[in-house]
């Protein structure tokens, strides 16, 4: 890549075992020592996954990055695996210490993908009360969970309208639960 160094590597998918995810891990944790990371972290990981890694570790993992969005954070499995995808992973993460990082935070991973999210009359019906995008009001959702997010589109627009606007209301306790119940 031309770089002396890179801001996060994370081991994007847990391997078939946990001696493999300790092996890779290691490889990871030799990145930081020898300066070449300035973090490292995971994707993808369940919390029985980051269970049986924690505990061998010498460098924590800074991030756990997973789909998360509205009607994609139940656990529904995927190759009989969460994949990290689920509210108890979240917690999880919290009480590690552990940044959890949502990608699709528009519901890329949940059944029906973003249009699902996007048109779903819930989201709309809560969008239209804040005088904003459902895109907005799904990126809301992730974001006052204390998860950050990390999501692209191909129209400047839309990520200037994302950037503006998701920090700038909050969801009461009452919306925030009506978004939880979308599957």
């Amino acid at each position: 890549m031309g770089l002396d160094y890179v801001d996060a590597m994370l081991m994007h998918w847990p391997c078939d075992s946990t001696e493999d995810n300790l092996a890779t891990w290691r490889v990871l944790e030799s990145l930081v020592f020898d300066g070449r990371a300035r973090a490292i972290g995971v994707s993808n990981f369940n919390t029985s996954a980051l269970d049986a890694l924690m505990p061998h570790v010498k460098v924590k993992p800074a991030i756990n990055q997973c789909g998360f969005s509205i009607a994609g954070h139940s656990g529904i499995p995927y190759r009989n695996q969460t994949w990290g995808r689920d509210d108890a992973t979240l917690a999880r993460c919290k009480e590690l210490g552990i940044t959890y990082m949502a990608y699709s935070p528009l519901g890329g991973w949940a059944l029906g993908g973003t249009s699902r999210v996007l048109h779903d009359p819930e989201v709309e019906s809560i969008a239209a009360g804040h005088n904003r995008t459902t895109a907005a009001v799904a990126l809301r959702w992730v974001v006052q969970q204390g998860a950050a997010i990390v999501t692209s589109s191909d129209k400047e627009s839309h990520d200037l309208d994302d950037i503006h606007s998701v920090f700038n209301f909050s969801l009461t306790g009452t919306e925030m639960k009506q978004l939880a119940a979308i599957r």
